[in-house]
């Protein structure tokens, strides 16, 4: 397995056991608790994630079965090139400030199951074999367009590094919503 792909899957099975760990015992109630009406809470950091992983099977299927071409857009390397910069230093685990998330990736703004915890579990595992399944394809060299806007064009290393980033970042985004003062404790 190349170093990239190992280090994307080992940083994914991270986050999966720290979401299980951290959140796996809370209520619905709980997981559904959120600090502000305009913030999200754990149950809706672990929705993004699944809903905006999810958008990129379709590619990788392609990619994997060897049916992916660069169209020649995608082959302007100074544009890949400037979207994959731009899109790493924006979306991953720390950044300057927050940004609304495409419309593509909104999670639920409803209730969510009390089984968000085992479905993210599933999704990442299910997510970290697709990505295993890339082992064949040059991932410098493969282009892709952004599953939200297809003009964003990246690398398969970019993208690679951008979901790390981001699964990161929204980990951290519903580890402060347990730390926040008003988060509901278990009623024994």
């Amino acid at each position: 397995m190349s170093g990239v792909i190992e280090n994307t899957v080992a940083e994914f099975d991270k986050v999966t056991a720290e979401a299980k760990s951290l959140f796996g015992n809370l209520t619905s109630t709980q997981l559904n608790w959120k600090p502000s009406a305009e913030k999200w809470s754990i149950a809706q950091c672990l929705d993004h994630l699944i809903v905006s992983n999810s958008t990129y099977y379709q590619q990788f299927e392609k990619v994997s079965s060897g049916n992916h071409k660069n169209s020649f857009y995608q082959n302007i390397k100074f544009i890949s090139k400037f979207f994959g910069d731009y899109l790493i230093k924006e979306t991953g685990a720390v950044v300057a400030k927050p940004m609304q998330s495409p419309a593509a990736f909104v999670p639920s703004q409803s209730e969510i199951a009390g089984t968000i915890v085992s479905d993210f579990e599933k999704h990442q595992k299910e997510f970290s074999v697709a990505i295993q399944q890339l082992e064949n394809a040059d991932l410098d060299k493969t282009i892709i367009s952004s599953p939200a806007l297809k003009i964003i064009t990246y690398s398969f290393t970019d993208v690679l590094t951008v979901l790390v980033g981001h699964e990161q970042r929204h980990l951290t985004q519903a580890k402060n919503v347990l730390k926040d003062e008003s988060f509901p404790k278990k009623l024994e």
